[in-house]
């Protein structure tokens, strides 16, 4: 019981994981005060600037991942069915 697809997951998961990441990435940047609004005046501005944007590259790339792998379930699903 072999199914073959056009895509491989990796080669799908990639083409889109960036569609996903990018807009992300601007939107939950451009909506956070602590990373539009610092003033850069300190060393620990800076900390905090490098610390807000890691925790949002990695939660918005985990949620773009999630979306991504659904949309591929989802996409396997369909083809199954048929």
């Amino acid at each position: 019981m072999e199914q073959t697809f056009s895509q491989p997951y990796k080669h799908y998961f990639w083409k889109r994981f960036f569609l996903f990441f990018i807009p992300l990435m601007v939107v939950g940047i451009l909506s956070e005060p602590m990373i539009i609004q610092n003033p850069f005046e300190e060393l620990e501005d800076y900390g905090a600037f490098v610390l807000f944007l890691g925790i949002y590259m990695i939660v918005l790339g985990g949620w773009a991942a999630f979306m991504t792998s659904m949309m591929w379930n989802v996409r396997h699903i369909r083809r199954r069915s048929k």
